[in-house]
């Protein structure tokens, strides 16, 4: 049965106080809200993980690392969290301890808070609710705040520190965070507290930075204010909140980088100073408009949270100038600048590059960059630096533009990071935490680059890297509500994973499933329909799902089953319908653009979305990883092993070994006896790399051709 117009207003009101999953990851659960919205996302609460490998994930989530990242917030050892907003809220003597954006740890502990609350309002953590925990963090980041509305302990906590001096303080950084997780605790508890104390720092931020804007030209460089401003106005529709959003998306590259003099370069921090910098105008995509913008450079935290607000943007205005560049600009990174795994963050340390005419790059030696973009197809292996937070940002961007267009190629990126380069910053264990994710290792032989936050070593958030952990952790909590979309009388199926539906399509009518699979370890999806009533199923067929086989009650589907695009399935559906899709698992060799030098002659192996790696420790002894290749008619066994890794499938082979034995010179050895050796091989997926012992690790290996 269809609800009539007035009960279906009185069942959107209800259901925006229940619960979406929004923050930097969605938008708001009202149908029809967002007229330039392609496909609409589905309340977090309508969405159960049941099973399987992401409901494994999300119970290591919530067990162990949202507990272990509350343990350190609170520790003044390891975090100094909890005693920064003390500080500033007048409870204790002290200064601030951390990186300046450790405020963000406070909000996106709360915003993962709030996801679980919208799975069990009455969850209890630490022995206490914890909703009651939330309330209370809530009253001590109230009394922080000052009374015109501006808070950032970074600051408030250090009396020699003024507003606003320098950009690198993230001030506009944490508060986008602010805004973010209290549009979410709103939506899920309907409780405000959180909400009035965003709303009164967003109309503090508008009102300065739209008067002020071209004398502090560097704000944001790390654009989260977009996203969160963008959720507030979800939240409340007050326009000024989209006004401010518009702002700041309006802001990038208005303003002309300033030339320095020697005391200003001479005040810079020394790695900066060196490289005699003005601004950093390029990595903060800061350098044209982002209208105008043909090309992806810079930090790739900085260009994907711009790029989400500004999708936000434009499915709120419909603004086409800004979807036609953020689709010019999307092109350019995953065709010149992405990794096999999604990663979007090549470089840590680079001068940037730009191409002011066709055929020539000019190094922009008066600029920098860092943790992300410097010039197309130079996609270095063992210093791909791939912070996890901008493969995040990744995510979250294709997040939006699948929502905004409802084609699929976004979905394929949001899976390819998943899978690879978001959860490959995080131990299987749920503790341990790798802020770079580079695609080659050589064990103790390997020198990192500059920072000592570029290593092999698994570390542990404390008064530095932190905002990596909170990222991961927040989002895997909020993973359900990426998998299904809406749009009037349609059911999108965008991810798989074992989970039930039950929500109220925009056209009135409700609908129940339950979705079994083992996916991605085996390609087979079952959907039960648990409802009755007339709508369609659109279901996503990857891109690498060649042959993919549709049947709806055991009979094939008359419509082709294309791979790359969504297949629908339009009926009357009764309760008891199965429709059952199977996605061939084929182990296959992908080569690179041959542009990219670091990976010519060389294959990455993919096992449906999963990237595959081989470790040192899985060789048989004496033989180095060196000198194995791939040949190029391999024949695969995947086994899983659920003892192995949290449980994973494997990848076996046998594998060829080519070692050089002739003479040296210099570092080049003549390669020698030429005679074919195999030796079996273990390939572990590439997110579970590192989690045993330091290993040397390779994602790309020589292909040998027989």
């Amino acid at each position: 049965m269809k609800l009539n117009m007035n009960y279906r207003k009185l069942f959107k009101i209800a259901r925006a106080l229940s619960g979406s999953l929004i923050g930097s990851l969605v938008h708001a659960s009202e149908h029809n809200e967002c007229g330039h919205m392609t496909m609409q996302p589905v309340a977090l609460k309508d969405v159960k993980i049941t099973d399987g490998f992401w409901a494994d994930r999300q119970q290591v989530n919530r067990e162990v690392t949202l507990v272990d990242l509350w343990e350190r917030a609170n520790d003044p050892a390891t975090g100094h969290v909890i005693q920064n907003f003390e500080i500033a809220a007048g409870r204790r003597e002290g200064t601030f301890a951390g990186t300046h954006w450790q405020d963000a740890w406070l909000y996106k502990w709360i915003e993962t808070a709030a996801y679980e609350l919208a799975m069990n309002p009455n969850a209890v953590f630490d022995g206490q609710r914890l909703d009651v925990l939330v309330d209370e963090l809530i009253g001590l980041i109230g009394e922080a705040q000052e009374e015109d509305g501006y808070l950032a302990t970074q600051v408030t906590a250090r009396p020699q520190f003024g507003r606003f001096e320098d950009y690198q303080r993230h001030e506009l950084y944490t508060m986008g965070h602010l805004l973010t997780a209290a549009s979410v605790h709103y939506r899920v508890t309907g409780n405000n507290d959180l909400l009035k104390i965003a709303q009164k720092n967003a109309r503090f931020v508008y009102e300065f930075f739209s008067k002020n804007q071209a004398q502090y030209p560097d704000f944001p460089n790390n654009p989260s204010i977009i996203m969160g401003a963008m959720d507030l106005y979800r939240v409340t529709r007050d326009k000024l909140y989209l006004k401010l959003a518009e702002h700041f998306v309006d802001a990038r590259g208005k303003y002309p980088p300033k030339p320095k003099t020697s005391k200003e370069i001479n005040a810079m921090p020394y790695h900066i100073r060196a490289w005699k910098t003005s601004e950093g105008y390029i990595n903060t995509q800061n350098w044209v408009p982002l209208r105008d913008s043909h090309e992806v450079l810079g930090h790739a935290v900085f260009f994907t949270y711009l790029y989400a607000g500004a999708a936000d943007v434009y499915m709120e205005t419909g603004d086409e100038t800004l979807v036609k560049a953020l689709d010019r600009l999307w092109h350019d990174l995953t065709e010149k600048k992405m990794y096999v795994t999604g990663g979007v963050s090549p470089h840590h340390m680079s001068f940037p590059t730009f191409s002011f005419k066709d055929g020539v790059r000019k190094i922009m030696s008066g600029d920098f960059m860092n943790e992300g973009v410097a010039r197309p197809y130079d996609m270095p292996q063992a210093h791909g630096y791939n912070e996890t937070c901008g493969m995040v940002g990744n995510m979250m961007w294709n997040w939006r533009m699948l929502q905004a267009t409802g084609e699929e190629r976004f979905a394929d990126i949001m899976e390819l990071n998943w899978y690879n380069s978001i959860i490959s910053g995080v131990e299987v264990d749920g503790v341990g935490w790798s802020y770079a994710n580079p695609l080659r290792w050589h064990a103790h032989d390997h020198e990192v680059i500059h920072e000592l936050k570029y290593s092999h070593k698994r570390g542990f958030p404390g008064r530095k890297l932190i905002c990596c952990p909170t990222n991961i952790m927040r989002n895997v909590s909020a993973f359900g509500g990426f998998l299904y979309g809406l749009s009037d009388a349609h059911v999108w199926v965008n991810h798989y994973a074992a989970s039930e539906l039950d929500t109220v399509l925009p056209s009135g009518e409700t609908v129940s499933l339950k979705q079994k699979t083992n996916f991605p370890w085996d390609g087979k999806v079952e959907l039960s329909i648990l409802s009755e009533g007339l709508f369609s199923l659109k279901l996503r067929i990857p891109y690498w799902a060649d042959s993919a086989g549709l049947k709806v009650n055991g009979r094939a589907l008359d419509a082709a089953v294309q791979s790359g695009a969504y297949v629908e399935i339009s009926r009357d559906w009764n309760s008891g319908d199965q429709v059952e899709l199977t996605l061939p698992m084929e182990v296959k060799l992908m080569v690179s653009d041959y542009k990219m030098e670091e990976s010519r002659g060389q294959v990455a192996i993919k096992r449906g979305p999963v990237v595959y790696c081989l470790e040192s420790i899985d060789l048989p002894a004496g033989v180095a990883i060196e000198d194995v290749l791939i040949p190029s008619d391999a024949s695969w066994e995947a086994e899983y092993d659920e003892k192995l890794l949290g449980g994973v499938t494997v990848l076996k082979t046998m594998g060829m070994l080519a070692k050089a034995q002739g003479a040296r010179i210099g570092a080049y050895r003549e390669l020698g006896n030429s005679d074919t050796e195999f030796i079996p091989i273990k390939l572990i997926p590439y997110y579970a790399w590192n989690n045993r012992e330091e290993p040397k690790m390779s994602v790309w290996l020589p292909l040998g051709i027989r």
